[in-house]
């Protein structure tokens, strides 16, 4: 997960002679895009755990979409000012999408790592854990060695599928500023918010391998939206 975007990053900067500070510009977007986008979820998560499953599903994704769309417009408008091209947008969207698999990949490892040093350990002798958590600590050790390994597999896909979203959206964002058409801003933002609202409805209510799979049917579209919208 952690070597997929930095290979895409490579792989595309190279064939499309372009910069890598397109990359790092729609990395950075990500990152600029959560410092406010975070928070403010954390601040509603009282409101939404009262409310239904369906509420919830369309708050969370229309707030990735308002965050995260507005993040990549006021980039593409006041500071790639002369980025218009396809292969740009296709660039940033990669480092958009592929910042958060990155970041993504780095926690998973992390917390493969914990769970490794924990495995065979008495935890009541652990001084960082609190007696209070002592046995959700067991819980979450038990949990994470008894999921079967697809599970780990379906976060990967997860990232693929992520990716390929935020290129199509970033693509639709910097074609509505190259052709002047507001329109594709919000096409971007309702897209983005439709698969974010569906993938958490459907994984809270039926599962998560259906979840993955609505995921999958979406990343494909966003595939064709990418290609259609190369000249």
């Amino acid at each position: 997960m952690i070597l997929l975007p930095i290979l895409l990053w490579i792989i595309f900067t190279r064939k499309f002679a372009l910069s890598w500070k397109l990359v790092l510009a729609g990395g950075l977007t990500f990152i600029a895009s959560q410092i406010l986008h975070i928070p403010l979820v954390l601040g509603l998560n009282s409101f939404l755990q009262s409310s239904s499953l369906l509420v919830t599903a369309i708050i969370l994704g229309l707030l990735a979409g308002i965050f995260e769309e507005t993040a990549r417009y006021v980039l593409f408008k006041f500071i790639l000012k002369r980025s218009r091209s396809w292969k740009e947008g296709v660039l940033v969207g990669l480092g958009h999408g592929g910042t958060e698999a990155l970041l993504v990949g780095i926690s998973v490892a992390l917390t493969l790592a914990n769970m490794i040093a924990y495995r065979n350990v008495d935890l009541s002798t652990v001084p960082s854990i609190p007696p209070e958590q002592l046995e959700l600590a067991k819980q979450q050790v038990e949990a994470f060695w008894s999921a079967q390994p697809l599970m780990a597999l379906l976060g990967f896909f997860e990232r693929v599928f992520a990716i390929c979203l935020h290129v199509s959206l970033s693509v639709m964002v910097l074609y509505g500023l190259a052709k002047k058409q507001a329109i594709w801003f919000w096409l971007a933002l309702l897209w983005h918010a439709i698969v974010d609202a569906v993938a958490v409805f459907v994984g809270q209510s039926v599962g998560i391998l259906q979840a993955e799979g609505l995921v999958a049917i979406f990343a494909v579209i966003s595939v064709w939206i990418i290609f259609k919208m190369k000249p």
